[in-house]
């Protein structure tokens, strides 16, 4: 009868049976042997296996895109990164994560808050449990002016004059030019 002899890595040859499942392996590159022997003693030469074991979830960060609490406009990007060989997937306001790639372009965005929020998922398959994010508010709606005081339109006054304006947004910072 032919008995089995396993190893992992470096460790020493120990009896084993078929199926062998190892335990308590750390993260890393492993590799398993197996080698048969006969009634003799006369042992096989192994057959080797590598594999590597990564149990560490990825962490990903984003790059550049809008500031949290900033105001743009409707179309916008993102870049992210993570661990080499990761692979993304993206997720726009409430809607659902679906695989993305950096850089990242959302158009069309109605005026409003937005949140993007970016993980990654390892080779692994290890998905990153805290998705990186940014929350900003579209305004691209611009405010509306109105001049509230002044001389009338069409009179004629001295070369001093004063106007009164207001704007539709509270907050909106103005520019003037005469003539």
């Amino acid at each position: 009868s032919v008995t089995f002899e396993c190893r992992i890595d470096n460790a020493s040859f120990a009896p084993c049976t078929s199926p062998f499942t190892p335990s308590g392996l750390a993260d890393g590159s492993r590799t398993f042997n197996v080698r048969s022997r006969d009634q003799a003693g006369n042992a096989s030469t192994p057959v080797t296996y590598t594999w590597t074991i990564d149990t560490n979830p990825p962490d990903t960060s984003i790059a550049s895109g809008p500031a949290n609490g900033s105001t743009t406009g409707p179309t916008v990007g993102f870049t992210f990164s993570s661990e080499a060989g990761a692979t993304f997937q993206c997720q726009v306001d409430s809607g659902l994560f679906s695989s993305c790639t950096s850089p990242f372009t959302i158009t069309s965005l109605t005026d409003a808050s937005h949140t993007f929020a970016v993980r990654a998922i390892d080779a692994a398959g290890n998905v990153d449990a805290t998705p990186a994010s940014r929350t900003w508010t579209v305004d691209a709606t611009p405010p509306d002016t109105t001049i509230t005081g002044g001389p009338a339109e069409g009179s004629t006054t001295g070369p001093s004059v004063t106007f009164n304006f207001t704007s539709s947004e509270s907050g909106s910072t103005f520019k003037c030019s005469v003539d």
